[in-house]
């Protein structure tokens, strides 16, 4: 038993600190662009899934934890999301990237790639199954791996709508695990 303690010990410190290197590398990557890692989560998903409530862009970052609203408040101060009354319900605000964002989004993901370039090798050289499988056995029946899968979901949607050649509206209220 005090073996398997070790392990899951030291497999949650390198967890967190596989975390805290990508942090600082992001941060300073992000740096130059005047947005933290936290902002470029937030407006990536925005960009997936826009237009979006609060509580559901909420409900999709792992940065913010469920409750964006600051964070929401310093991307509209910035210029880079817009909040306006849903079409469908007018009692309900609606975020979207505005053409400053998509910009910024853009740039985020030139800067991403950039700071990706050095771990890419290793990644497309080795089988990830087996950690991916741990990880996920890891966050599985917690709040987190429900919000991994919304964002999986998200991403393969958006993805989808790119091939079609634009995009169609989804509902973030579907169930999260498909049978």
């Amino acid at each position: 038993m005090e073996d398997y303690l070790k392990g899951v010990e030291e497999l949650e410190l390198l967890f967190k600190a596989v975390l805290r290197e990508s942090e600082r590398r992001m941060t300073e990557g992000l740096a130059s662009l005047g947005v933290t890692p936290a902002q470029a989560e937030a407006l990536g998903v925005l960009q997936m899934a826009q237009p979006i409530s609060l509580g559901d862009l909420g409900s999709l970052l792992i940065a913010e934890g469920g409750h964006p609203s600051r964070l929401v408040d310093r991307l509209v101060r910035n210029g880079w999301v817009e909040r306006r009354v849903a079409e469908s319900d007018r009692r309900r605000l609606v975020l979207s990237l505005t053409p400053t964002g998509v910009e910024l989004v853009e740039r985020i993901e030139a800067a991403r790639e950039l700071l990706c370039a050095d771990k890419r090798d290793l990644i497309e050289n080795s089988d990830l199954t087996p950690t991916m499988a741990l990880f996920e056995g890891y966050l599985l029946g917690s709040p987190w791996w429900e919000t991994v899968e919304r964002r999986r979901r998200l991403a393969r949607e958006a993805e989808a709508a790119l091939d079609r050649g634009g995009s169609e509206p989804r509902s973030l209220s579907e169930p999260l695990h498909q049978t």
